[in-house]
């Protein structure tokens, strides 16, 4: 779920008062309207953490309907605390966190599992799945090669372009990269190659992080971290792994 501009400039300013400390506090609804109402951050550690003042927190919900809590990372960390997952599920609300360094958002959906990064939108060959494979091997000091700039219809263009485009890093004798069987035990920076229509080519990549855990840029969405689930598992048909993490 995404909140207006206006949540996020509340958010912001929050974030700015609190700062070095991480700001805590609510989305509510209101007749029909989403507003902010701020906490107090009662951790002992504010730098690092946030614990929601419980009378705050009290307040909060009796202003209006709960949908979401909010809160801030000072540092460069723009990812979820295990803590944080834990206490969305356990109380079934949406997380948003706000990154000041990086003036980046992103929510924590419980009932999918999901964590949304909204810092771009979904622009075939700018910022789709094989953009995003490129820029996470780029920040491993790994470059990949290939260009995946054909527009919307890339597919009809080229059904074997983003096969190529491995096969392409795969023959590189600089790179070192190895295609393995979709059966193979996975590893933490893996690229996981999918098809998701039988006989149609790999038509979507995402990057395996480790416990179980995705990050991919689906189509006309926002990137995301989720689950390997059965359904994206059994839609594995090449895994690539660079030498540097066998």
């Amino acid at each position: 779920m995404k909140f207006s501009e206006n949540i996020k400039k509340s958010i912001k300013i929050h974030s700015k008062e609190e700062f070095p400390k991480e700001c805590c506090g609510l989305i509510v609804s209101r007749n029909k309207e989403d507003q902010i109402f701020k906490c107090r951050n009662t951790s002992e550690s504010p730098k690092n953490h946030f614990s929601l003042h419980p009378v705050d927190y009290l307040r909060g919900s009796e202003s209006g309907a709960i949908k979401a809590v909010y809160h801030s990372h000072p540092s460069d960390n723009d990812k979820f605390s295990p803590c944080d997952i834990l206490n969305s599920k356990k109380h079934s609300l949406l997380y948003v966190l706000y990154n000041v360094k990086k003036d980046v958002f992103s929510t924590f959906d419980p009932k999918k599992d999901k964590t949304f990064l909204y810092d771009r939108i979904f622009r075939i060959g700018e910022s789709d799945c094989y953009t995003f494979v490129k820029e996470y091997y780029a920040d491993l000091g790994i470059k990949l090669h290939g260009y995946n700039n054909l527009g919307d219809d890339w597919h009809k263009k080229n059904p074997n372009l983003i096969q190529d485009l491995f096969e392409l890093n795969e023959n590189d004798k600089n790179l070192n990269i190895s295609e393995l069987s979709p059966s193979s035990e996975f590893r933490k920076h893996d690229v996981l190659v999918f098809e998701f229509l039988k006989g149609s080519g790999a038509n979507h990549v995402a990057v395996y992080l480790g416990n179980g855990q995705i990050m991919h840029h689906p189509r006309n969405k926002y990137l995301c971290t989720e689950p390997l689930s059965t359904v994206y598992k059994n839609k594995i048909i090449k895994v690539y792994r660079h030498d540097k993490f066998s």
